[in-house]
Parts: structure tokens; C-alpha cells; sequence
């Protein structure tokens, strides 16, 4: 097994202990990417020097860090300091935040690398990671099929072993969609659990950034760091919040599931149904309590997704008019920069959102 195949909690384990420094590990990812990406396209940019001489300077730092040598994908509509964000957008391109979004300075503390920034739909608007403004992700499993959206780069790096660990942003489905498609795990936190702060907007009331991982275990470390309040947002729920990799014990004795009755009915594939109800009898077997629950009002989510979200992301990419960074179009005069700045800089998805964004 190559050290890129392995789990973060299982590298840390053999990083702690000596066996492997944080070269190995970094140097073990890149090779795996230079022998997949090119049929994958997880990455809009990699990071390979900087990720190399970080894990170089890592063989002196503490062993402790909660991820320790740890190489980390992020999804590209999250700040960096002086690396692309580009949303995977035309329109942001040649953009490099002068500061990391509080996520990726925490992932940065915690000891571990940074890998590259991952490919996703257009300002996360999307579910198949084809409506990127630079070219689609493939689905590792099958290169022919979608890796799911909008953080599809960080779902297919995970599962072709292209990271450790990667973060993705969700607002509709866009980590636990992609997450399903390409096999992996992901998690949408609960709202202001986790900071929005140097997350790119697309709807305020609905984003959330969340972690992708090879396994639950993982998916519980990485969100032992990025968790907790930050008063650079508003929105950061000011609360303890506890040791995620702690309740993982396997024993569900004391927990009511609901399972709800709405979305086992019709509309739902016959193998994804099957697959569910396994995982509920699962559940059931290491102790928990299973009810049936009645969500009536849940045939009305979508509609009401197209029209919050829409109208949410009308208003935070009115921002990108061409003045004061992005791209700015030539023009005879200012309102005519404004457009032909939009119109070039869009890709039609994000265009059609804005649009019904702005209906009365």
C-alpha cells in the first residue's frame, strides 16, 4: 500500500512514531498525481513546491499538530494568501487574496500541506463540477461519468488517493452529492458551526464549509479543526464545541434515527433504496431506535432552494463589476464595462442564477 492509500489517522500514527516524515507522505501524493491527474483534472493549481518545502520544514515542527504532516486539497472558491481563488470563474482568474479564509488558516496551523486548489462549478453553482469555467472534473471510478458538484475536484481527488483530506463548501448538496458519486465521505456541518470568513459568497444564508475524507474517522479530525467560533464571522455560533473523533465508539445504544417517510417513496432508485435501508438495519443493529418520520412540507425544499439561493447570489455577485479587482473588460465607458465585463467574465449557469436572482 502507498502512503497516498492510507487514512490521515493512520498516516499520523506512522508520522508521530518516526517511520515516515512529512516528505514521504507529500512526495507519495504528488507521484500519485502525476500519474492520474491528467485524466481526472481534480486541480485548477497545484502547489507542489510550496507543499514540498512545507514538509520539509515540518520534520522540525511539533509531532502533536492535529494533522501533522497531513497533505490538504481546497476547494478553490476559499482564500489563500497569495495563491489563485478563482471560483473557477473567468471572471476571477487572475485573482490572489491577500489573506487565508479562516479554514485554511487553521488547516495551516494544524501542521498540515497544502496540495493545490481544487476544481468546482462556478462559484459552486452546479451539481457535476461541468459547468467550471476552465475545463470539467472526471469521475475517478469512471473518467466517462461526473464526479457530482459543486465540489466535485475535491470529491475525485480524495478517491484517487490525489490528497489525504480536502474541503469542500456546500450549499445545496455540494459536498454530500459529490461525496456519493465519487464513494467518499462528506459532511455539511451545522449551520455556524464552522467559519464562512474568506469563503467566496454564493447564498449567505445557506453555505457552509464542511470536510471530504477517505473515512469517518478522518472526516471527524478534519473537523476538530476547522470547527469553533470566529468573530471575523457573523454568523460563527459562539459555543464549546467537542472532540468530534471521541463519539466515534460504534455503539449507537440510547440514539433515536428518523428516517424520513417522504424521501422512501416514490422518485427514488430501486439500488439507492436498497442500499439505505441496509444502512438503516445497520444502524439498528449497533443499538439505535428507528422512526418513521413525516416531513410534508419537504416536496417543497427545492423550489424554495431556487429561490432563496438565487436571489442570495444576485446580490454577492453584483461585486464582480470590474473595478476593483477581477476581470475588467474594455470599454467605451463605465456602464458598457460593466457588461461586457459580466458577459465575458460569467459562464452561463452563473448568468442564468443572477438572472432569476433578480425577478420580481
Amino acid at each position: 500500500m502507498e502512503l497516498c492509500d492510507r487514512t490521515a489517522h493512520e498516516l499520523l500514527k506512522l508520522l508521530r512514531a518516526g517511520d515516515i516524515d512529512p516528505v514521504d507522505v507529500a512526495g507519495s501524493v504528488f507521484a500519485r498525481i502525476r500519474s492520474h491527474e491528467r485524466s481526472i483534472k481534480a486541480y485548477l493549481i497545484l502547489l507542489e513546491e510550496q507543499a514540498m518545502a512545507r514538509a520539509a520544514e515540518l520534520n522540525d515542527a511539533d509531532r502533536s499538530l492535529p494533522l501533522y504532516g497531513i497533505p490538504v486539497a481546497i476547494k478553490d472558491n476559499m482564500c489563500t494568501e497569495g495563491v489563485q481563488t478563482s471560483c473557477a470563474s473567468k471572471i476571477l482568474a487572475s485573482y490572489k487574496p491577500p489573506f487565508d479564509a479562516t479554514v485554511v488558516r487553521k488547516i495551516r496551523e494544524a501542521g498540515a500541506i497544502i496540495v493545490g486548489k481544487t476544481n468546482l462549478d462556478e462559484f459552486a453553482m452546479g451539481s457535476s463540477t461541468e459547468n467550471s469555467g476552465f475545463y470539467p472534473t472526471h469521475n475517478p471510478w469512471d473518467v466517462e461519468r461526473v464526479p457530482g458538484g459543486s465540489s466535485g475536484g475535491s470529491a475525485a481527488a480524495v478517491a484517487a488517493r490525489e490528497c489525504i483530506l480536502a474541503t469542500g463548501s456546500d450549499t445545496g448538496g455540494s459536498i454530500r452529492q459529490p461525496a456519493s458519486f465519487c464513494g467518499v465521505v462528506g459532511m455539511k456541518p451545522t449551520y455556524g458551526a464552522v467559519s464562512r470568513y474568506g469563503l467566496v459568497a454564493f447564498a449567505s444564508s445557506l453555505d457552509q464549509i464542511g470536510p471530504m475524507t477517505k473515512d469517518v474517522a478522518d472526516c471527524a479530525l478534519l473537523l476538530n479543526v476547522i470547527a469553533g467560533h470566529d468573530p471575523m464571522d457573523s454568523t460563527s455560533v459562539k459555543r464549546e464545541y467537542p472532540d468530534y473523533t471521541k463519539s466515534l465508539t460504534g455503539d449507537a445504544a440510547g440514539m433515536k434515527v428518523g428516517v424520513i417517510k417522504e424521501l422512501m417513496g416514490d422518485g427514488i432508485d430501486a439500488g439507492i433504496k436498497e442500499s439505505v435501508v441496509t444502512a438503516i438495519s445497520k444502524i439498528e443493529e449497533l443499538g439505535a431506535e428507528i422512526i418513521e418520520v413525516e416531513l410534508p412540507m419537504s416536496r417543497y425544499a427545492l423550489p424554495t432552494y431556487y429561490l432563496i439561493a438565487p436571489a442570495e447570489a444576485s446580490s454577492n455577485l453584483a461585486r464582480y463589476d470590474g473595478v476593483q479587482y477581477g476581470l475588467r473588460a474594455q470599454a467605451n465607458d463605465i456602464i458598457e464595462m460593466y457588461c461586457r465585463t459580466r458577459r465575458e467574465g460569467f459562464g452561463d449557469e452563473v448568468k442564468r442564477r443572477i438572472m432569476l436572482g433578480t425577478l420580481p
